[in-house]
Parts: structure tokens; C-alpha cells; sequence
């Protein structure tokens, strides 16, 4: 008896998840490991490479975090252990990625070269390669927008093409793509609607987004707020926005306007614009307040 209560004291504490998160530290290649619920750090964890453009997907059940790093590197640390679990150099230069919702398959979206794997999210075991090659299959597109969908799918828009690709990834060795094009100039970034229902990306070459139906992709992309800055001069762009940060709250998205010292509010019924706010500079990040009573934006 005393040995077994010996060996259960040397086991670390029992924890869930549910309030566990991660910091980006940037400049250190490393992240911070937090509780929300006392808001303490618990751990620093080393060794993710460049951070520069760092974003985070979280397993289904919290465990697990997967890191994409700016130069390729997609890893999966373990929130429990405080550890890198594994990591893998997948590319030359990413931007991002997602996680199915099923939790089975992370993909990461390229810059270099251009185009989306997929992998195994329990063992990083690459499964598939989809490359971004548009017009007459010799260029590669950046693929930005990146983000899961119902059923398997990835959505994400691919910027010198002006396309959106759906692929179904319920096969993930034999994933199959479903291309949308022609939807406008340089779709920079992009995100689905908190129903699952539509993808929208945002567009840097012109005024206005794309928005496709993914109940019914088939119809193709739809412009909306298009011409937005219509009579008026745009500003130099500093920094691109992300839309990854748009808030959707009572019934309204608020999104960046590009070029603009405002951001715009869209009716998610209608899909036509229902007001604007100035704000003291060009917004990059609308984040809704979890009531959805309040938006911040940095910029």
C-alpha cells in the first residue's frame, strides 16, 4: 500500500483543458504556455522556429496545439506535457493552416512552394499535396484564406489567380479539388461564417469580397460591397488586413476596409452593407467580444 501511494504522488496533477492556451512569442521563436482561469503562465516552450507569421489550430479535444511557422514548419505541441511533440519542415515559406473538423487532418497553406498539404494530425504523416498551379498549370499561386469547413473540406483562395478551391478531403490520400473561378483580383485572406455556411475573401486588387455558398458552390462566387471606396482616393496600405479577425456579432460582420480609416458593417442576411465606423487609423484586426455587444479593432 505504501508503495503504490509513493508512485501516485509522483504522477503531475490531473487537469483538463479547457482554459489552456498559447502565446506567440514572435522574435524568440518560442510560445508561452497559459491558464485562463487564474491567468498565470505555466510554461515556456522553445525550439518552433520563425514565428514571424505564426497562427495556432487547436485538437478537438484541447490537448493538442498545431503551430505554423513562416518557414514551413508545422508543430504539434503538447499542452499537458509543455513540449514539442513533433515537427516537421514541410515547406519554404507558409502562412497558415487548419484543422478538420473532425479533427483527423491538419492542412497548411504555402506560399513556397505555392499549393496545401495535408497530414495526419495524430502522427504529422504527410498524406497528400495539392499543388496551387493556375492559367496554364507552369505558375504557382500563394494560397492564403485558409480555413476548415463541414465534411472534411478546406476552403482557401489562391491570390495571382483570383480563385477559391474546395477540397474534400474524406479520402485524404485522394482529396478532390473543386475550383472557383474568376472571383476577383488578389484575394488576400478569407473565413467562414460562424453557421458553417459561407466562405468570403477579402479582395486587395479591387473594392468589394467574394462570397461563395458552400451549401451550393456550384452557383460560384458572389461579389458583394462591391466598389466600397467608390469617390474616394485609397490610401497606401502598410498592413494587409486579416480577415481570420473579422467579428461577426448580432447579425453584423465588421470587417477592414482596405486602404480606408474605417471599418464596415455587413448585414450576414443580406450580404449588403449596413453602416460604416471611422476609426483613427487603418484597421488590420476586428475582434467581437464573446457577447457580441462589443468589436475591438487595433490598427
Amino acid at each position: 500500500m505504501i508503495v503504490l501511494l509513493l508512485a501516485g504522488c509522483a504522477q503531475p496533477a490531473l487537469r483538463g483543458t479547457g482554459d489552456l492556451g498559447l502565446i506567440i512569442e514572435r522574435a524568440a521563436g518560442r510560445v508561452k504556455l497559459i491558464e485562463t482561469t487564474g491567468r498565470r503562465e505555466l510554461a515556456s516552450i522553445e525550439g518552433l522556429g520563425d514565428l514571424a507569421h505564426a497562427s495556432v489550430v487547436y485538437s478537438r479535444d484541447g490537448r493538442y496545439a498545431y503551430v505554423f511557422g513562416r518557414d514551413g514548419g508545422l508543430t504539434k505541441v503538447d499542452l499537458l506535457r509543455a513540449s514539442v511533440e513533433r515537427r516537421v519542415i514541410q515547406a519554404g515559406n507558409s502562412i497558415g493552416g487548419a484543422i478538420s473538423q473532425d479533427g483527423r487532418l491538419i492542412a497548411v497553406a504555402n506560399y513556397e512552394p505555392g499549393g496545401v498539404r495535408i497530414f495526419d494530425a495524430a502522427t504529422l504523416e504527410p498524406l497528400a499535396d495539392i499543388p496551387s498551379a493556375y492559367g496554364d498549370g507552369t505558375r504557382r499561386a500563394k494560397v492564403v484564406g485558409i480555413t476548415d469547413a463541414s465534411g472534411s473540406r478546406f476552403v482557401f483562395s489562391l491570390f495571382e489567380a483570383g480563385e477559391i478551391w474546395i477540397v474534400d478531403a474524406s479520402a485524404p490520400r485522394a482529396p478532390r479539388v473543386e475550383k472557383i473561378r474568376d472571383i476577383g483580383k488578389q484575394p488576400y485572406d478569407g473565413f467562414v461564417t460562424p453557421n458553417g455556411r459561407y466562405y468570403i475573401a477579402g479582395l486587395f486588387g479591387e473594392d468589394g469580397l467574394a462570397l461563395v455558398d458552400l451549401w451550393n458552390p456550384e452557383a460560384g462566387a458572389r461579389r458583394i460591397l462591391d466598389g466600397y471606396g467608390r469617390g474616394a482616393e485609397p490610401m497606401p496600405v502598410y498592413k494587409m488586413p486579416h480577415l481570420r479577425g473579422w467579428a461577426v456579432a448580432g447579425g453584423l460582420a465588421v470587417l477592414p476596409a482596405i486602404g480606408r480609416n474605417e471599418v464596415l458593417l455587413l448585414d450576414t442576411v443580406t450580404w449588403r452593407e449596413a453602416g460604416r465606423i471611422a476609426v483613427h487609423g487603418q484597421p488590420v484586426f476586428a475582434i467581437a467580444q464573446p457577447g457580441g455587444r462589443r468589436v475591438w479593432v487595433n490598427f
